[in-house]
């Protein structure tokens, strides 16, 4: 390729809104432009990149026996309501009505749509386990795409799918999934932590997320730095400290307090203590309307997705002030106990770090009074007591009970997924077993998205003067540049002509007076 016909050309400067480091390389390099929010052009050289990348994750994909298909971008709604994911997937799912007024969804994950595939060629025992991948557009309605190619509302996305007699068949090929996208990592030079985490939308109730540690990630990991425990926020699992350990129980009081001293680290700086010392009440509310006030002590913050698991919702929204007005409460005066009038509206959860600790501050403050040695059990109780907060770096890893977590902010590069009946039940996804009779098939699913791997590589291989491609995936293997005067030598179209019939991409600074 003749740089001189090269489309386009690059730019100085990037611009003002762009904050990732890829947002501003990939565009000032020439390699992508924004259509409208969220939706990117790949230009020839990102073009050439994202051929490279599809390529080798395809190689990787054939070498464990799958086999490539393809699916309509236009799926029918009914599939997806059979299991209920047009729900799940609310306002990211996008949605259509063609001339007959019949409704589309644009393809946001293909598991139903491949179930239905897969149980129509009706298989037996002796055609399982099947394993099928493709490269397909993904549409998903993000109220915020940000950070250039890291979240999108348009990518192309590498999704596989697996079907088994059993979930041991089923954890072999989960395993050849979670080898072979180690290797995909490691051949794109890329430091990487699969991680224990949560499904989502997707279903199923175990996976694991292939996360690559980047500042401008917007994912954080809790990662071991003793074993190789690592997790998601999410689903991450501590040890809880137990606060004032070893104190005796201390009689319950009323003490004043002025009304402007609410916020924790006031509260902290008022009474001289730490901040694992003091309650904290966070409000959310349910679908239904009903409010879940989350108790947490002070040092800590509550995890929304935990505390929807442990009241057995899909999601939860913050409460409004409106919201807190209807349970009697308002903001920084938010009770751990009491408003009996209101009792069918709230649910009280408490995290098991306030089940653990002794004599804590808080959890009853009125306009001129705080209650101080508050303790859990005796003094208050609530309707659920769970794991509901984000870890803290230096917490005890609960996988080894010795190493220390450290949180790690990241971003998602890969996600395999044990679904086990999850879709076959909606499905009816059946294979027919050496008996005759009918059973569900297991099934398991893995995804990579290939304008989000570009972003990562830049995020991860890049240096003050640009993007480091790694090799593998580099839109060229040579750029010739010619620093000498004419008359001064080998002509390097001759040198082109040599490297070219050796099988090698060259991009040739063909300029003059330059």
């Amino acid at each position: 390729m003749r740089y001189s016909k090269l489309f386009p050309k690059t730019i100085r400067e990037p611009k003002r809104d762009m904050v990732a480091v890829s947002h501003k390389l990939l565009y000032m390099a020439g390699f992508t432009r924004e259509l409208s929010a969220g939706r990117y052009e790949l230009l020839p050289l990102g073009m050439k990149v994202f051929q490279k990348l599809v390529s080798l994750i395809d190689k990787e994909m054939e070498a464990i026996g799958s086999q490539r298909f393809s699916i309509p971008l236009l799926q029918p709604i009914e599939y997806w309501k059979k299991s209920n994911r047009d729900k799940a997937w609310g306002s990211l799912l996008m949605k259509i009505k063609d001339r007959n007024e019949s409704e589309f969804a644009l393809s946001a994950t293909g598991e139903g749509i491949v179930t239905e595939m897969v149980k129509e060629t009706k298989p037996s025992h002796k055609d399982l386990p099947i394993v099928l991948h493709q490269f397909i557009a993904k549409f998903r309605d993000e109220m915020r795409p940000r950070g250039g190619l890291l979240r999108v509302r348009e990518f192309v996305m590498k999704d596989a799918y697996s079907f088994h007699t059993t979930e041991e068949d089923f954890m072999k090929t989960y395993n050849d999934f979670y080898k072979a996208y180690s290797q995909i990592c490691e051949k794109l030079d890329l430091t990487y932590y699969p991680c224990i985490a949560d499904s989502g939308a997707l279903g199923g109730d175990y996976c694991h997320e292939f996360q690559i540690p980047c500042e401008a990630g917007e994912d954080k990991i809790a990662k071991c730095d003793s074993c190789d425990y690592a997790a998601n926020i999410e689903k991450a699992e501590f040890v809880r400290e137990e606060v004032n350990r070893g104190q005796e129980l201390m009689p319950y009081k009323i003490v004043d307090l002025p009304t402007n001293v609410a916020k924790i680290k006031e509260l902290a700086k008022h009474y001289g203590l730490p901040e694992n010392c003091f309650i904290k009440n966070v409000v959310y509310k349910t679908k239904s309307g009903k409010s879940v006030i989350a108790t947490i002590t002070g040092n800590m913050d509550v995890n929304g997705f935990k505390l929807a698991k442990v009241v057995g919702e899909d999601e939860l929204v913050l409460a409004t002030n409106e919201d807190l007005a209807k349970i009697g409460a308002k903001t920084g005066f938010v009770h751990s106990w009491g408003y009996e009038e209101y009792k069918k509206k709230i649910i009280f959860v408490v995290d098991e770090s306030i089940a653990k600790a002794k004599n804590l501050y808080g959890g009853y403050k009125t306009e001129s009074t705080d209650p101080i040695n508050v303790n859990y059990g005796r003094d208050f109780s609530a309707d659920i007591v769970g794991d509901i907060a984000d870890p803290i770096d230096g917490v005890v890893c609960k996988n080894c009970n010795k190493g220390k977590l450290k949180i790690i902010r990241a971003v998602e590069f890969g996600h395999i997924f044990k679904y086990d009946h999850f879709y076959t039940t909606h499905h009816d996804g059946f294979y027919i077993d050496e008996d005759g009779s009918q059973k569900l098939m297991y099934m398991g699913a893995y995804g990579i998205g290939i304008e989000r791997a570009m972003a990562i590589l830049v995020e991860s291989h890049h240096d003050a003067k640009g993007i480091i491609w790694p090799e593998a995936v580099a839109p060229y293997d040579v750029h010739i540049v010619d620093l000498r005067k004419k008359e001064e030598g080998i002509r390097n179209k001759d040198i082109v002509v040599e490297l070219e019939k050796s099988g090698i991409e060259v991009l040739w600074d063909d300029r003059e007076n330059v």
